[in-house]
């Protein structure tokens, strides 16, 4: 599909999926048509001489991303949304179980959500633990995919664990102490209130994705099965967070460098988004090393539209094929 966009007069830059947003703005001055593939969900938005970034005054569709309202969207023609992404006006039809656990660690009160499909929130259940539980449960409506494939017969059930961030960035880059929170405080408060049958998944998006690796790598004790999408395994704690783009794959020397504990893999990530080469490259170390692993890919960048598209297919890793 050929894209050819005209610049608000009061455009300076042209930042999208294919410019990673903040990496490589293009001044609007060296704009081109391109193309990009007839199936995929693409992003962008114009900065303007202070540095703001707004959206498309000439794009009417609405906007999708709940972390950047500025990011207009273009569709392909062949670009169709997974069939189990859940109607926005869909509700979760079991149990949410709202809880507040205090923190020594962290010296403050964390919320988590906790779901259970309908007349399951008594049984013992898989647990999924959910990075950026916000976003999961009311954006990408976790809740409400499973319950679909669950009645689908597509996947077993689970009781899905929802913890929201406090200083995102600042938790899920290389944070020692709030990975001990999550082990050692958040998971027993929750399985204090609902029953595990010790099967466990990580589960993350970008950051999120590299720090459920992070956990389940280091307490394969707890985990069993790891779902990333659009993981930044590009990061390093030793990076320069200036300039992340030139990260040094720590998770990915890891993976080299050590024996992998007994774990399964389901990556997922955009084809036009700066994570790919890194999640391609951990998944064929993974491979190499004789870790069951599966990359899964899309024409889509760093949003949650992608991120969407990939619920149904991570649940079903995460919980079989249903009976």
């Amino acid at each position: 599909m050929r894209i050819d966009l005209t610049p608000p007069p009061w455009a300076t830059h042209l930042l999208s999926d294919l410019t990673d947003w903040q990496r490589a703005p293009l001044p609007v001055g060296e704009m081109a048509p391109f193309d990009i593939p007839d199936d995929a969900y693409f992003e962008y938005a114009y900065q303007d001489a202070e540095g703001t970034r707004r959206p498309d005054p000439d794009n009417d569709n609405p906007r999708l991303n709940p972390w950047w309202e500025f990011a207009s969207n273009i569709a392909g023609p062949d670009y169709r949304p997974d069939p189990w992404v859940a109607a926005r006006s869909s509700k979760p039809r079991g149990r949410v179980l709202r809880m507040e656990i205090p923190s020594n660690i962290l010296n403050q009160t964390r919320r988590v959500l906790v779901y259970s499909p309908a007349g399951r929130a008594e049984d013992e259940l898989p647990l999924i633990l959910f990075q950026d539980g916000k976003a999961y449960y009311g954006w990408g409506r976790a809740p409400q995919v499973l319950d679909q494939l669950l009645e689908a017969g597509k996947c077993g059930p689970a009781h899905l664990v929802f913890v929201p961030p406090g200083e995102r960035t600042q938790e899920y880059a290389f944070n020692p102490e709030y990975r001990q929170f999550l082990l050692e405080e958040m998971l027993p408060a929750v399985e204090a209130r609902i029953r595990c049958d010790s099967r466990r998944t990580a589960w993350g998006a970008s950051l999120g994705g590299l720090l459920s690796a992070q956990l389940a790598w280091e307490r394969s004790d707890l985990f069993q099965k790891v779902v990333t999408q659009s993981a930044a395994f590009l990061f390093s704690p030793d990076m320069d967070k200036s300039n992340p783009f030139e990260g040094k794959e720590s998770m990915l020397s890891r993976v080299l460098e050590e024996d992998p504990p007994p774990l399964a893999w389901h990556l997922d990530c955009g084809t036009l988004e700066w994570f790919l080469a890194s999640n391609e490259r951990l998944a064929g170390a993974l491979a190499e090393k004789g870790a069951p692993v599966t990359l899964i890919t899309r024409a889509a960048g760093h949003n949650w539209i992608n991120w969407q598209n990939g619920l149904a297919q991570g649940l079903r890793f995460a919980l079989g094929d249903g009976a």
